[in-house]
C-alpha cells in the first residue's frame, strides 16, 4: 500500500541500488533520493512490502510504481500464463531482469525464469526498477526498455525463526517458515533456510488445483575486510491447471469444466486434461573481493536446471484433422508414413509437452573508485541448452494414461536450442564541483548466437522437415550518456540517453509463418527529470522519449486443440513519449500519503504487412502481402493514463490500516484499434495489528488483506491479434487473513 509507493521516489530515486547508488537520503526506512543517479529509477525496500499479504508475487509490487502496468490472475501470480508486465509500452520480453545479479532471461513461462519462482516476498530485500533504460552493466539480451533488479536479503546473523500462515479466497492455504543462524562455527558463514507451501483452487473451477512448493537457502561467508562469498540455492516446484480465456463480448473460447459427460468432444475440455508443471533449481555464488582500497572485483557464477510439462486434451475430431494434415500430400505429408497413427473415434487424445534444459553463466565486474570518479569494466557469458517437444498420443481406454505402445498421432514440434551470450560493458562516472554535477558515460556490446536443430513446428512435421540452422545477432556499440545537476541542496535535474539492442525472440525462429528477414529490435531512450526531497515532502517529475526501430510484434493465433502459433514480424518504427510524476508526503509519524501519475503515448509510425496464403497453395509458405492499417494507433495493452493513490495510517495500540487505489486507462486489444477495453479502478485495503516489541504477544502480527475491495470487473492479461483480443479476467475480490510470528 503506501509503503509500496514510498519507493516511488524512485523516479527520483534509488537507482542507486546496485551500482550507481551513493549518498541516498532516506525517509524512515525507505530510500528516497539517490543523488547522482542519471536515469529514471524506482526502488522498493523490504519494509515497503511487509504489510502486503505474504507470498505475493514479486512482480506485483511493481504496479505501485510510475510507468508500470502489471496484470495477474491473483496477487500470488499463481497462474504464470496469466501474468503480464508492461513498462512504458515494453512487454516483459523486452525488459532485463536479475536476481542477486543473476540474469533471469525472460518472463517466457516455458524458456524463461520469472522471478516468482526463485524468491519469496519474505526474503526480498529490495527491488530496483529502471523505467527507461537499464544501466550498461545490466546482463540481458532483451533489455530494450529498462531493467528490474531483485535483491534477496542477507542472513540475519542470529538465531531467529519467522513463520506465517495465510488462509483466504479460493481455498488458499499458505505456510512459510524461515530459520536464520549465527555463524555456523567460529569464523564460519551465517545462513538462512526458508520453505513455503501454497495450495489453492481457481475461482470458478474448484477441481483445478494450483500448487507450489518452494525452498531457499543462503550462506554468507566474510573472508576479511571487503571480501565476501554468498552462496544461494533456490528450488521451486509448481503444478497447476490452465485457466479459461475469453473474447471481448464475454464468450468463453476455452470453456473448461469439471464434470465428465461421456461425450469425448465435450470431455476434451474437462479441467483434468489441462495441467502444467515446473521444477526449477538455481544455484549462484556472489563473490566480492576488495583487491585494494580503490579496486573491487565482483564475480557471479550461476547454474540453473529446469524441467516442465504441459498436458492438453484434444477431441477425436480435432485429432483426426491433425492426422489428416500430416498424411495429406497437398500439405507436403506422406500417406504412407509410419511415424503417425490414426486417432480413436470415440476417445480423447492427449498431447504431452516436455521441456527443460540447463544454463550456466558468469558475470564479472571490476570497479576502480576515487573520491570523484568511478570506472567500471565488466562482462557476461552464458551457455544455455533448452529443449521443447509436444507429441499427441493415444490414451489407454478407461485410464486417461498415455498409450506409448502405439505411434504418436502427430508431433506439433520437437525443438532443441543452444544459446550463447557474450556481453561487455565500460562505464565511467565523474563527480564534480563537490558532487553537484555528475557525468556518466558508458557503452556495452552484445552478441547472441543460437543454434537450432529439430522439427520447428506442425507444418514442418507434416512435411517431414528436420531443420538445423544458426542465427547470430550482435551490436558491439550501445552508448549511454547521462548527467545530474544539483540546483539546490534539495532539487536535482537528471538527463540520460541510451541506445539498446535486443536479440530476435527464440519463438520467432520457429514460428509457422517464419520471416527470414526478421531484424533485431533497437531503441533509443531519452530521460529528463527533476527530483526534490524536502523533509516530509518528496516528489519527482520526468519526461521520456523512446524511438524503436524494427519493432517485433507478437500476434496470437488462438486454437487450444491445434495449438495456436504466435506470429512475429517487424512493424517498422514505434515512437513513445510520456511523463511520470510521483509525490510522497509524510504528514506525521503515523500518516503517509502518496500518488503517481503516468501519461504515455506509444504509437505505430508505419503500416505493416501481414502473412497470407497468396497463391492459394496450402503446401507453400505464406508470404507478407496484405497491408494492415495501424499507422498512428496506440500499441496494444498500453494505457495512455495511469493514476495511483496510497495512504497508510498507524493507529494507537499497534493497529494499522493501509489503502491504495490504481486507475488503469483504456487499452487497445488489437493492433488496428478495432477493439479496446475500458479503463478501470482497483481499490485494495489492509487492516492489522502488530504486537509490541516486548510482552505476552511479542513478535505476533495479524493482517487482513482485501484485494479489489469493490469487486471491480475488468479484463486483465490481453493477448492481441490484428482485429480481436483474447482476455483473462482480472483479479476478482479476494480476502486473506495472515498470522505471522517471529522468535
Amino acid at each position: 500500500m503506501i509503503m509500496l509507493v514510498l519507493g516511488l521516489l524512485s523516479t527520483m530515486s534509488a537507482g542507486a541500488l546496485a551500482q550507481d547508488e551513493d549518498d541516498n537520503a532516506s525517509l524512515g526506512t525507505t530510500t528516497v533520493v539517490g543523488q547522482g543517479v542519471t536515469r529514471s529509477t524506482s526502488s522498493l525496500l523490504f519494509d515497503d512490502i511487509e504489510q502486503e499479504v505474504p507470498g505475493r508475487s514479486p512482480q506485483s509490487y511493481l504496479n505501485a510504481l510510475p510507468g508500470v502496468n502489471v496484470q495477474m490472475s491473483d496477487p500470488f501470480g499463481t497462474y504464470e500464463f496469466g501474468t503480464s508486465i508492461r513498462i512504458r509500452g515494453f512487454s516483459s520480453e523486452q525488459i532485463g531482469v536479475t536476481l542477486d545479479g543473476v540474469p533471469l532471461e525472460t518472463s517466457d513461462v516455458r524458456e524463461g525464469s520469472p522471478p516468482n519462482r526463485y524468491v519469496e516476498s519474505e526474503n526480498l530485500g529490495e527491488i530496483s526498477l529502471a523505467q527507461g533504460s537499464g544501466d550498461v552493466s545490466m546482463p540481458s539480451y532483451h533489455a530494450l526498455g529498462g531493467s528490474i533488479r531483485y535483491f534477496s536479503d542477507d542472513p540475519a546473523g542470529i538465531w531467529a525463526v519467522q513463520t506465517s500462515s495465510t488462509a483466504g479466497s479460493n481455498e488458499l492455504i499458505r505456510n512459510f517458515i524461515r530459520l536464520d543462524t549465527p555463524q555456523l562455527w567460529s569464523g564460519g558463514p551465517t545462513a538462512y533456510i526458508a520453505a513455503s507451501r501454497r495450495r489453492s483452487v481457481q475461482p470458478d473451477l474448484h477441481k483445478a488445483n494450483m500448487e507450489r512448493d518452494h525452498v531457499e537457502a543462503k550462506f554468507k561467508q566474510v573472508l576479511g575486510i571487503g571480501h565476501t562469498l554468498t552462496l544461494a540455492y533456490r528450488y521451486n516446484k509448481r503444478d497447476d491447471h490452465d485457466m479459461p480465456q475469453y473474447l471481448l463480448d464475454g464468450t468463453n473460447i476455452f470453456p473448461l469444466h469439471e464434470t465428465a459427460t461421456g461425450d469425448p468432444e465435450e470431455d476434451a475440455l474437462n479441467i483434468e486434461g489441462w495441467t502444467n508443471g515446473r521444477t526449477d533449481q538455481l544455484v549462484s555464488l556472489n563473490a566480492e573481493f576488495l583487491l585494494t582500497p580503490m579496486l573491487r572485483l565482483t564475480l557471479v557464477p550461476y547454474y540453473e536446471d529446469k524441467e516442465g510439462y504441459g498436458v492438453g486434451s484434444v477431441p477425436p475430431s480435432a485429432a483426426l484433422g491433425l492426422y489428416n494434415d500430416a498424411t495429406n500430400p497437398d500439405l507436403g505429408g506422406d500417406p504412407g508414413r509410419d511415424d503417425v497413427s490414426l486417432p480413436d473415434e470415440d476417445i480423447v487424445a492427449k498431447r504431452l509437452e516436455s521441456m527443460g534444459g540447463h544454463r550456466a553463466g558468469l558475470t564479472a565486474a571490476l570497479r576502480w573508485s576515487t573520491a570523484i570518479n568511478d570506472v567500471e569494466v565488466g562482462g557476461w557469458y552464458e551457455d544455455y541448452d533448452f529443449y521443447q517437444r509436444r507429441p499427441l498420443y493415444h490414451i489407454v481406454p478407461g485410464t486417461g494414461n498415455f498409450d506409448y505402445s502405439q505411434p504418436q498421432i502427430i508431433n506439433y514440434y520437437d525443438r532443441t536450442f543452444n544459446t550463447k551470450v557474450t556481453q561487455y560493458y565500460l562505464k565511467d562516472t565523474l563527480r564534480l564541483f563537490d558532487g553537484k554535477l555528475t557525468l556518466a558515460a558508458g557503452t556495452k556490446g552484445l552478441k547472441v548466437e543460437r543454434k537450432f536443430a529439430g522439427i520447428a513446428n506442425t507444418d514442418a512435421f507434416n512435411r517431414g522437415q528436420y531443420s538445423e540452422f544458426d542465427v547470430s545477432d550482435k551490436d558491439w556499440f550501445q552508448p549511454q550518456l547521462g548527467a545530474t545537476l544539483a540546483l539546490t541542496p534539495q532539487e536535482e535535474l537528471f538527463v540520460n540517453y541510451a541506445e539498446n539492442f535486443s536479440a530476435t525472440p527464440r519463438n520467432a525462429l520457429v514460428a509457422v509463418t517464419t520471416n527470414e528477414n526478421l531484424e533485431p529490435e533497437t531503441s533509443r531512450n531519452v530521460d529528463l527529470g527533476l527530483r526534490s526531497s524536502r523533509g516530509k515532502f518528496s516528489g519527482t517529475a520526468s519526461l521520456y522519449y523512446i524511438d524503436y526501430d524494427d519493432r517485433i510484434l507478437q500476434l496470437t493465433v488462438n486454437d487450444p486443440f491445434r495449438v495456436g502459433e504466435d506470429i512475429y514480424q517487424n512493424v517498422g518504427s514505434i515512437k513513445t513519449y510520456g511523463a511520470e510524476f510521483g509525490l510522497i508526503w509524510t504528514a506525521s509519524s503515523r500518516l503517509r500519503l502518496g500518488s503517481t501519475l503516468t501519461l504515455n503515448s506509444s504509437k505505430f509510425q508505419d503500416n505493416y504487412f501481414a502473412f497470407e496464403d497468396a497463391d492459394g497453395d496450402p503446401s507453400t509458405p505464406e508470404t507478407q502481402t496484405r497491408e494492415v492499417d495501424v499507422e498512428d494507433e496506440q500499441i496494444p495493452d498500453t494505457p495512455e493514463v495511469m493514476l495511483s493513490l496510497d495512504a497508510s495510517y498507524d493507529l494507537p495500540h499497534g493497529f494499522f490500516v493501509n489503502a491504495d487505489a490504481k486507475y488503469t486507462g483504456e487499452r487497445s486489444a488489437s493492433t488496428t484499434g478495432a477493439e479496446t477495453v475500458d479503463g478501470y479502478t482497483v481499490l485494495n485495503a489492509a487492516f492489522g495489528y502488530q504486537a509490541a516489541a516486548s510482552g505476552l504477544l511479542e513478535g505476533l502480527k495479524l493482517t487482513v488483506n482485501v484485494y479489489n475491495l469493490l469487486d471491480e470487473e475488468y479484463w486483465g492479461v490481453i493477448s492481441p491479434d490484428e482485429n480481436v483480443g483474447y482476455f483473462n479476467y482480472g483479479n476478482e475480490r479476494t480476502v486473506y487473513l495472515t498470522a505471522e510470528a517471529q522468535f
